[in-house]
């Protein structure tokens, strides 16, 4: 959803990092076949999934090497001829496809989603923008709503054509994923309005794996705190109108959706992050390696750092088990050690390197690490896994595979190796990457994290899980 002011990321939506040299783009020809391709979403019904995500993966590949070479390079915003949003559009459907290969409905309606939505949204508010979004002025009312209109039309159809998901969740994708690629997140549309649709898709539209689901209780105490610790915190300018508006409403999912235990990780996580934030601030924004805005922390920042956590959370509320419980509270420890390694890093580290080759760099290298901040990630990732876990009790819950017997004590020790883990994996990448937005990276490792202690509960029995 783009007009003429803002800059254009591989998917039509803006982008204020995107890293794609300026070019002369016919921007209509390139949405057309943004949309078209949608319409081959009705192939799902018919086509084998394994055949289906093999024609995706060809087409990422063609996109990059074939496409510009048929329709000219004008259809990519790069004179090379082709775009990381040309082919990252393509690797997302054969992701969609491998994910709901069982659900095959899903992945269908997220990819219309994507394609119609998306596609429209770009021309419609480049031709009849209306106003600007309040909280996005790169964007604009009419770009929103024609995402809406076309996204909500195409999902229905292509919904009513697989037997799929009911009405009410068809249109609760559109809107969450209209709403999502609005926001100013600094992440490519064609992976925030996918990963929208099918989350919210997933969700409610996968049966729960245990037989019956039992919400926790409503915790109004708790919801009354995180009212109260947002006000704070935006009084205080730890974080702007977006981070406060954003970071109260993940605060209140990961109640609602997991109870305290995973709020207290939360809690544990801002703390944390502000203390190591404001930590010698002036000292690193002389050098330049301080967070923008003084400190304040954005939309931006609360998604990519507890939207994985709040994810986990809602998993646990629809009944998936305990483990997307301390998946989540692993994904706050990710976000923790992260967070402290990077801040204490710079401004106590002596000897940075990079954590792949161990060589020598200057402090504020993309991905370089140090000793001192590796040591205050390891004790920030620990700090989460101690609060996540100091409300839990050696416990049998049902779980992915039957009876699971709970150790809070081997929870606690996987949880910060789980954080220690994905921070350093995020580190690894940003090495060997350049101009991709911190949001993102915050994003992957968080993810990351979450995503080592499910391999870990289920597939390596020297953590002494008993199923």
């Amino acid at each position: 959803m783009n007009d003429e002011r803002g800059i254009t990321d591989g998917s039509g939506g803006s982008s204020p990092t995107a890293p794609e040299t300026a070019f002369a783009t016919n921007e209509g020809l390139r949405q057309s076949v943004h949309v078209a391709i949608g319409l081959a979403a009705v192939t799902l019904k018919w086509l084998p999934w394994r055949i289906a995500a093999a024609i995706a993966v060809f087409a990422a590949l063609g996109n990059w090497l074939l496409l510009h070479r048929v329709v000219g390079k004008r259809i990519a915003r790069h004179e090379r001829g082709w775009d990381t949003g040309l082919v990252l559009y393509p690797l997302v459907v054969a992701t969609l496809i491998v994910l709901f290969n069982w659900h095959i409905e899903l992945a269908a309606v997220a990819w219309v989603i994507l394609a119609f939505g998306d596609g429209t949204a770009t021309l419609l508010g480049r031709a009849m923008p209306v106003a600007r979004l309040q909280w996005n002025r790169e964007k604009s009312w009419g770009g929103l709503i024609g995402f809406l209109l076309a996204a909500g039309i195409g999902a229905m159809g292509i919904s009513l054509l697989f037997g799929g998901p009911l009405a009410w969740l068809v249109i609760t994708a559109v809107v969450v994923a209209g709403l999502i690629e609005s926001m100013p997140l600094g992440l490519d549309d064609n992976i925030t309005v996918p990963a929208a649709a099918a989350t919210v898709l997933a969700i409610f539209g996968v049966h729960p794996f245990i037989g019956q689901v039992q919400h926790p209780p409503i915790e109004w105490g708790w919801l009354a705190l995180n009212t109260v610790l947002a006000i704070i915190g935006y009084v205080l300018k730890t974080v702007d109108l977006s981070g406060f508006i954003t970071g109260w409403a993940l605060g209140t999912i990961i109640i609602l959706g997991a109870g305290p235990r995973m709020y207290v990780a939360l809690l544990a996580f801002f703390v944390i992050g502000t203390a190591a934030t404001r930590l010698g601030y002036r000292r690193k924004a002389r050098e330049g390696l301080a967070q923008e805005k003084g400190g304040r922390r954005g939309a931006g920042h609360a998604f990519a750092n507890v939207g994985v956590a709040a994810l986990c959370a809602i998993a646990y509320w629809r009944g998936l088990g305990l483990v997307p419980l301390f998946m989540g509270i692993a994904a706050l420890a990710t976000a923790a050690a992260d967070t402290a390694g990077s801040e204490i890093g710079q401004l106590l580290g002596r000897r940075t390197f990079m954590p792949l080759t161990f060589r020598r760099v200057e402090r504020g290298t993309d991905g370089a690490v140090s000793l001192e901040g590796t040591l205050a990630g390891i004790a920030g990732a620990f700090l989460v896994a101690v609060a996540g876990t100091a409300m839990t009790v050696h416990e049998i819950r049902p779980g992915f595979l039957g009876t699971v017997v709970i150790d809070k004590g081997h929870v606690l020790a996987v949880v910060t190796v789980c954080g220690f883990l994905g921070s350093y994996l995020e580190s690894i990448v940003g090495s060997m990457t350049r101009h991709v937005p911190n949001h993102v990276m915050n994003f992957f490792n968080t993810a990351a994290g979450a995503l080592l202690f499910w391999i870990a509960w289920n597939f390596v029995p020297m953590f002494g899980f008993e199923l």
